[in-house]
């Protein structure tokens, strides 16, 4: 072997060792997450695609911090965790944890996908987060993919519905992720949902008209409720009302749970998303799904009757108000922002962006 060929081997050894010594140090992973310190009112959205929240200060609207839900400690390294897609939030009772569903799927794929997601086996999760110093508190395995995740009223228990042709309701401890309890619900159950007292949750079944009530003292379905075609989220408003939302019939449905039926029916010319209730305002605020405007109506002799639409960003996909009933916070899946609405005013004030396909928020340290 002459000198110069070995010269070159020599030479090209050394640069790819340079490179793989590079990539070594570039993907080492730490084996800590440093603690944040959130005391101040601030709105948590989660990303889909992201898979983190970001927390947006309410004294200034400005995302100061984000929280990633993808990193996982385990033996004292910090590893990252793929293939899911945090999907709603929620705010345990003491407002000291969120709940954030993880499946490994994309809801924004819609009905069909998610079916053929659940025959291959894909899987599910819940993610549960401090709230103050954004650590990740717990990691519980679902076998199926799932919509949300929901603490009970005393925060024990955790509740999730698998979005499957035969879901099931899953109730978790809260505290070390033990699975409690689980049966079936019906054809492809979503978002799940506590009454203010926490004796019931409401969950649709997306492939019926009907909406089930859960007692939770018993943990079993306790009524069927005829609800418009195709119910596709339920959600409890500021009034206690269940509000429904139902797509292949446009309208909203509103259930009165110490009475257990449909007390009345809101048909909309959009296809309803989030829906939420400004008392202050005495308005009802629905998103206008795949869409960039937000309805408001005003009950007006017994009867909702819409009021006016407000331009948003793209998508919009969640509403939330401050505790005050002063400002809304509207997340827009598409637009990868959160827009910030005076409203009193009906007036947008900011658009603040976040991070990949936000789809949920809730406030805190208010």
């Amino acid at each position: 072997m002459d000198k110069k060929f070995k010269k070159n081997i020599f030479k090209k050894t050394l640069i790819y060792s340079s490179i793989v010594a590079f990539w070594l140090v570039s993907c080492k992973t730490s084996d800590t997450i440093p603690e944040l310190n959130i005391d101040f009112p601030a709105a948590f959205v989660v990303n889909g695609e992201s898979n983190t929240i970001s927390v947006i200060d309410l004294s200034n609207n400005e995302v100061v911090e984000t929280i990633n839900l993808a990193l996982n400690t385990n033996k004292n390294q910090v590893t990252t965790i793929n293939n899911f897609w945090s999907h709603h939030i929620q705010l345990s009772p003491d407002g000291k944890k969120v709940a954030i569903a993880a499946p490994e799927f994309d809801f924004t794929l819609g009905h069909d996908a998610a079916h053929q997601a659940s025959s291959s086996n894909k899987a599910g999760g819940i993610i549960v987060v401090d709230v103050k110093t954004g650590k990740i508190l717990n990691r519980i395995n679902v076998p199926q993919i799932n919509y949300n995740a929901a603490f009970t009223k005393d925060g024990k228990e955790i509740w999730t519905a698998t979005s499957t042709h035969s879901g099931e309701l899953k109730i978790y401890d809260a505290e070390n992720g033990v699975l409690i309890k689980n049966f079936s619900l019906g054809a492809d159950p979503t978002e799940l949902s506590f009454t203010q007292d926490g004796n019931f949750a409401f969950v649709a079944l997306g492939e019926s008209s009907t909406v089930l009530s859960i007692s939770t003292q018993k943990r079993e379905i306790s009524n069927y409720i005829k609800v418009d075609l195709f119910p596709t989220n339920v959600w409890t408003g500021a009034d206690g009302m269940i509000y429904v939302e139902n797509k292949n019939r446009p309208s909203v449905n509103i259930i009165d749970p110490s009475k257990m039926f449909t007390t009345e029916f809101i048909d909309t010319d959009f296809r309803p998303g989030n829906t939420a209730l400004n008392k202050t305002q005495n308005e009802l605020w629905i998103c206008q799904a795949n869409d960039n405007k937000v309805a408001y109506f005003e009950r007006i002799k017994n009867e909702w009757r819409i009021k006016g639409r407000i331009i948003v960003g793209d998508d919009a996909h969640a509403v939330m108000f401050t505790k005050d009933d002063k400002f809304a916070y509207v997340v827009n899946q598409r637009g990868n922002s959160v827009s910030v609405i005076d409203v009193e005013r009906k007036q947008k004030i900011k658009d603040i962006q976040v991070g990949l396909k936000p789809n949920g928020i809730v406030m805190v340290n208010q």
